[in-house]
């Protein structure tokens, strides 16, 4: 069997790694200029830069934006993101059985041994700097979203993590004031699905509103020009009226909601993107549009951007810098793109021509999957040279011993460059303008107390009037309660025959409001995981949500308790004087 490999395969060790290669990281380069061909030395011009913005419709809406940015002096918010010797563990589901409810109470049972725990992630180390995309690959339980997840500064939920993690020159405690900058999109879609595709994205535009804008443009302005260009980045300008939905209120399809996802996100105007599998139910055009969007954010905005994608075309995987492969929690590779599968071509492993490279590098570790090039079955040979890694320690093992580790661990002290050190100095600069003034100095949201407020009383009563049905239900419902209750009472005498009558007709009248209240605690936890995201995305405090409920409720429970007292008492036949009806 004759293998087709690249003739610039055969000098790979000898020359390739020891060179820089991919797209150079220098801010100073602009990206737009760049040529769409490379000439060679001839003069004959080469294929396509699969990754060359110039002619991406969506580029002159991301330098405008830029451009806005920068007026009057405004800087570019780049981070980066560096992290050394991280480990992950969480508590192993061994563990589970081993406490319940009466245990707690039990002061003899309980022993002193300590849950045992299971490392997410083992050692890794890996480094992207402002403009770059790094692609991480993996099977299902290998650790991408936990990697994710504290590479995004989120480490609720595990139980130990030891490494060093730096967002630029800052540490991960310090960055914990920037949540706002730091945003990870998750596989799940959370949403108020009552609510429009339009009025989601319009809120939290709203709440990412900079302080201090140019003369020449308000801040509905500014909240609207960025609404409607995430709408038409992605391509679903046309469901911006209809309801986000979930599975018990019709809206968008499935794809047109998990746009809804990223585009929120994106409306944060964050410096660093975590996305976790954010292509999952979309069509392979729109990931990939998807893909080229976040490619020209990234360059022309400075962004860091991370991704764990699965089955990502080859359309997708071209589009980023950087690839780290982890396998068990061990990171088996982590260097440049273009020199991922002549890595892995290098130890046995064979790449079909027609295959997904991102499915190839994933599949490596996957015995029935996993295709052995000739000359490399040989199970004894004492060195790799005649024989392919077996397992993830073998493969680790290589990864460890190869040249590109060391040029990659170079990249490590990028936290204490110059550059981080001033792209550091300028976020913190651009973050505390783009602040309120009445806001706390280490608050991480935006905009001012009372915009918050008012922003989430408009969503409450949009929410409100987006399930008309609910709200028409409760009302009709409590007539009919009014109607069966004054019944029961009806025309009660004015001697002391009708005390006993009209005291169970004030008695209902208190309780029946209450058990009015009781049926909104079930609406508050549902929003829960909503406000929660929103929380991470640092776009409102929570005591704001509580105060928009409040200022909602008020109207609404004042109609709804007007109409049902008037029907009570005037049934149950109480005083006919104001002073009276007013009092009850």
């Amino acid at each position: 069997m004759e293998i087709n490999r690249d003739p610039e395969k055969a000098m790979y060790q000898a020359s390739s790694l020891g060179k820089p290669s991919g797209r150079s990281p220098s801010p100073m380069a602009d990206p737009i200029v760049n040529s769409s061909a490379e000439q060679s030395d001839d003069g004959s011009s080469q294929k396509t830069d699969p990754r060359d913005i110039s002619q991406w419709p969506i580029t002159p809406d991301i330098l405008q934006i830029r451009q806005r940015n920068e007026t009057n002096g405004g800087k570019s918010k780049k981070l980066g993101v560096t992290w050394q010797n991280l480990t992950v563990k969480g508590i192993s589901s061994d563990a589970l059985y081993n406490e319940n409810v009466l245990s707690q109470f039990n002061p003899f049972g309980k022993g002193s041994k300590s849950p045992p725990l299971k490392t997410i992630i083992d050692n890794s180390s890996g480094c992207v700097k402002p403009g770059e995309m790094l692609l991480v690959l993996g099977n299902p339980g290998a650790g991408c979203t936990s990697l994710l997840s504290v590479l995004s500064n989120h480490r609720n939920g595990f139980a130990e993590i030891t490494g060093d993690v730096s967002f630029g020159s800052m540490t991960s405690q310090e960055a914990k004031q920037y949540r706002g900058q730091i945003i990870m999109n998750t596989e799940e879609e959370i949403f108020f699905p009552a609510l429009s595709v339009g009025d989601t994205i319009d809120f939290a535009t709203r709440l990412k509103v900079p302080f201090h804008l140019p003369p020449d443009i308000k801040n509905e302005e500014y909240a609207q020009i960025y609404k409607e260009f995430l709408l038409k980045s992605l391509g679903i300008a046309h469901t911006k009226d209809t309801k986000v939905g979930d599975e018990f209120i019709r809206g968008v399809s499935g794809g047109e909601r998990k746009r809804v996802s990223i585009l929120e996100c994106l409306a944060t105007r964050g410096s660093v993107f975590s996305w976790d599998n954010s292509t999952r139910g979309l069509d392979a055009s729109t990931a990939l549009d998807w893909t080229k969007a976040m490619r020209a954010m990234t360059d022309i905005l400075g962004l860091t951007t991370i991704a764990s994608l699965y089955q990502a075309g080859n359309g997708i995987y071209e589009q980023f810098d950087k690839i780290l492969i982890l396998d068990n929690g061990k990171q088996i590779f982590y260097g440049p793109r273009d020199k991922a599968v002549l890595y892995m071509e290098d130890l046995g492993f064979l790449c079909d021509p027609a295959a997904n490279k991102s499915d190839f590098l994933t599949s490596v570790s996957v015995p029935a999957t996993r295709t052995i090039a000739p000359g490399f079955e040989d199970p004894i040979a004492p060195d790799f040279k005649g024989r392919f890694p077996r397992s993830t320690e073998e493969l680790l093992a290589a990864y460890n011993n190869s040249p590109i580790k060391l040029r990659m661990m170079a990249e490590l002290d990028y936290l204490n460059s110059p550059e981080a050190q001033q792209n550091t100095a300028d976020f913190k600069e651009q973050e505390a303008q783009d602040k309120h003034k009445n806001l706390p100095k280490k608050a991480a949201e935006s905009a001012g107390y009372f915009q918050q407020v008012q922003a989430a009383t408009i969503r409450q009563f949009q929410i409100l009037w987006g399930d008309k049905k609910t709200l028409f239900i409760k009302q009709a419902t409590t007539i009919v309660q009014a109607l069966i209750g004054g019944s029961l009472f009806y025309n009660a005498p004015d001697n002391t025959a009708g005390l006993f009558i009209k005291g169970g007709s004030l008695f209902f009248s208190l309780l029946y409001p209450t058990f009015i209240a009781l049926a909104e605690v079930t609406d508050s936890f549902v929003g829960r995981p909503v406000l929660a995201k929103h929380r991470d995305f640092a776009l409102h405090h929570l005591s704001a949500s509580v105060f928009a409920q409040v200022i909602t409720d008020i109207p609404i429970m004042l109609f709804q308790i007007s109409h049902f007292g008037i029907v009570l008492y005037f049934m149950t036949g109480f005083q006919y004087t104001a002073q009276a009806f007013f009092i009850f």
